[in-house]
């Protein structure tokens, strides 16, 4: 599918890698600023079950990078549409790693399956995440 996007969409998709890259490298700066100023929500399949706003939203992303450890990645069956400064992407998307339970010195192995849709729109030339929706595809 990358072969046939346009420029733009090739933008948006290499978006939308550099924020799971960022979680892989624990690149807090960089997740960040891959997020809208204007304000950013998410619906997530983890506790709390509920829309997050701004910043809870970016923390609970945030938790993730420092609670689990050797994190890697796939996107999988990826659909992505762009009209004008709005990208919605659609897909699946595997994780895992080591879930690091800090006061116990312990660690368990973590697996993510989940569908996503993420939405994103252009501020000053580049893309930025406004929305994200996971939903638990189990294991």
């Amino acid at each position: 599918m990358l072969s046939l996007m346009s420029p733009i969409e090739n933008e948006a998709v290499q978006t939308l890698i550099a924020v799971f890259e960022a979680v892989k490298n624990k690149d807090h700066a960089k997740l960040l600023d891959l997020h809208s100023s204007r304000g950013y929500t998410l619906f997530n399949d983890a506790p709390p079950y509920q829309l997050l706003e701004g910043e809870m939203g970016l923390r609970l992303k945030l938790s993730l990078m420092n609670q689990v450890q050797d994190i890697s990645y796939q996107i999988r069956d990826l659909h992505l549409n762009v009209y004008g400064d709005v990208a919605y992407a659609a897909y699946e998307l595997e994780m895992s790693g080591i879930l690091v339970y800090q006061y116990r010195f312990e660690g368990q192995r973590w697996i993510r399956k989940a569908r996503c849709t993420t939405l994103m729109v252009r501020e000053d030339g580049s893309w930025k995440i406004v929305h994200e929706h996971f939903s638990h595809m189990g294991i």
